[in-house]
């Protein structure tokens, strides 16, 4: 595996954007959030990615809050940045933005209000791909693009030479294997649909870019280590039934409202996502919370059971 795509092989957090009012970013919780990340011990977190309200805030307030970010970083974890945009040059600027205050990689899907054609596609990623030095995670999620990248498609973008990730979120289980046997190890596969995470790192899957680690990172970190270092089936099966339950409720019911609704149950609010989306409604609210609840109960006598050891 090249040097670029054993980079990707980790879990990095897919932050919400804490918001003032759901309008202007409240850096300082953002900061708290990543140092929450931080001290437990999670490889990298992803700003402005789909959970982050990606193409909910302007260019400035992207490239002035990434800059924010990596400053306060200060390479005490990997961050990386959704670039996405609905032109190219608006994503090379973005890119070589984060690239120029010192992230370590971007993350890229294809936005445009008109349906992009392949030729359209490639060639975006190509003159992005020219632009920048960093590592490029090509993010295929056609529930939120509506372009779907499909196998053939993405082993071409592999071709690039600082291309080296996918995430692929469409939860077509059988895309996993078929990507990986088109690009073999240069290219890092990331589990992009959470509520299939097992099932994508039993077929080769070796990144992670999950939101439930926002609510329960020492779990989830044991989970991925066994699934994907230890290779333990069943240790991994037990440990993502524990997950699921939440991981199934964040893909029914988006990312971006669970993360932010969740954190403030947890009471470690963010503020809403930016208008005109809002928090999860009563009903739902209360479902996230009892979700919450039992993984904290399990949390705690984890730790009453390693304490008596």
């Amino acid at each position: 595996m090249n040097k670029q795509a054993n980079f990707w092989s980790r879990v990095f957090t897919f932050l919400p954007t804490p918001t003032t009012g759901g309008e202007s970013i409240d850096q300082k919780r953002l900061f708290e959030e990543i140092d929450f990340q931080i001290d437990n011990g999670v490889h990298g977190v992803c700003i402005f990615g789909s959970t982050g309200g990606n193409g909910s805030f302007s260019d400035e307030q992207m490239k002035t809050t990434t800059a924010a970010v990596a400053k306060h970083v200060a390479g005490r974890t990997s961050v990386i940045v959704g670039t996405g945009a609905r032109t190219t040059s608006a994503c090379i600027s973005l890119s070589k933005h984060a690239q120029d205050v010192g992230c370590d990689g971007v993350m890229i899907l294809p936005v445009s209000y008109w349906p992009l054609t392949e030729d359209e596609v490639l060639t975006h990623y190509e003159r992005v791909a020219a632009a920048i030095g960093v590592p490029i995670c090509v993010y295929n999620n056609p529930w939120t693009t509506g372009v779907d990248m499909k196998p053939e498609f993405l082993a071409r973008l592999a071709e690039f030479d600082n291309i080296s990730c996918i995430k692929e979120s469409t939860g077509d289980l059988s895309r996993i294997s078929a990507i990986r046997r088109l690009v073999g190890s240069d290219v890092t596969l990331i589990a992009g649909w959470e509520s299939t995470s097992l099932q994508a790192f039993m077929a080769g899957a070796s990144g992670w870019a999950p939101v439930c680690t926002n609510f329960a990172p020492k779990l989830a970190m044991q989970f991925f280590e066994a699934a994907t270092r230890k290779r333990d089936a069943v240790l991994s099966r037990d440990l993502w039934d524990q997950l699921f339950p939440l991981c199934e409720f964040i893909c029914a019911k988006s990312h971006i409202r669970v993360a932010h609704s969740g954190l403030e149950i947890a009471g470690r609010p963010v503020g809403p996502p930016r208008a005109p989306m809002k928090g999860l409604n009563a009903d739902d609210r209360a479902k996230l919370s009892a979700i919450l609840t039992v993984l904290d109960n399990t949390a705690q006598a984890a730790r009453r059971g390693a304490a008596a050891s």
